[in-house]
Formats: structure tokens, sequence, C-alpha cells
């Protein structure tokens, strides 16, 4: 009877523990998603900035998404899905009226038009760095 209570207390208690876990992941997942609508709502507005910030904030946001992909592949993922849907609405109701720069529309370019195995074998080439060992030549 001692042993059969443990394992009835785990088997009740077990379920709801994972649940609340795979909530938090879930909750990790939105933030990228929302961060990635923010960021990509903030660069339809770099067209008034000089064109030396832009180049800046590109190079800070390309930074960002390497160290991203380094430290949390899976949010990487849902980050860049995040972007590339909000890149697709977006374009998908502008007008001349938007005054993006050249250096936009590349971005938005390499956003959407990557499929997702060309977007790995990408990564791979650009020595993004991914949780595999790789057995070093002697």
């Amino acid at each position: 009877m001692k042993t059969v209570t443990p394992l009835i207390l785990f088997l009740c208690v077990g379920p709801l523990l994972l649940a609340q876990q795979g909530n938090v992941a879930l909750q990790n997942f939105r933030f990228y998603e929302n961060l990635a609508l923010r960021d990509a709502q903030y660069e339809q507005t770099l067209h008034t900035m000089d064109l030396h910030d832009e180049q800046d904030y590109w190079t800070d946001q390309r930074n960002y998404e390497r160290q991203l992909g380094t430290e949390n592949f899976a949010a990487y993922l849902v980050y860049m899905k995040g972007k590339k849907d909000a890149y697709q609405q977006h374009l998908q109701h502008c007008s001349e009226t938007c005054a993006h720069s050249g250096r936009f529309f590349e971005r938005a370019h390499e956003y959407l038009s990557i499929s997702d195995v060309e977007y790995f074998k990408q990564l791979m080439e650009t020595g993004m760095v991914l949780n595999t060992s790789k057995k070093r030549n002697p």
C-alpha cells in the first residue's frame, strides 16, 4: 500500500505538471511571435531614419537573429515565422504611399522567399550553430 499511494499521486499530479510546463513553452513562443510582429512593424517605419542609422539597425537585427538561433533554435523558428507572416501581411496592403528603402525590400525578400529547406541550408552555410555534435578530424 505504501508504494501504491505515491504511484497514484504521481499519476494524478504528473499530467498537471506536464501541462503547466507545456503552457510555459507556449507562452514563450507567443512572446517571440509578438516580438517578431513588433519588430516588423518598427521596420516598416525605418524610412524616416537616415541611411547610416538604418544600416546599423539591420546589422543589429541580423546579429540578434543569429544569436537567438544559437541560443534557442525553436524560439528562433517561431520568431522568423512571425516575421515572415508580418511581412506578407504588410506587403499585401502596401501601396505607392509606402516609402520603404531598398534595404527594407532586400530584407523582406529574404524573409519571404526562402523555403524552410533552403533556409536550413543557408543557416548551415553561414555557420549558424545548431545543437549537433560534430566529430573533429584528427
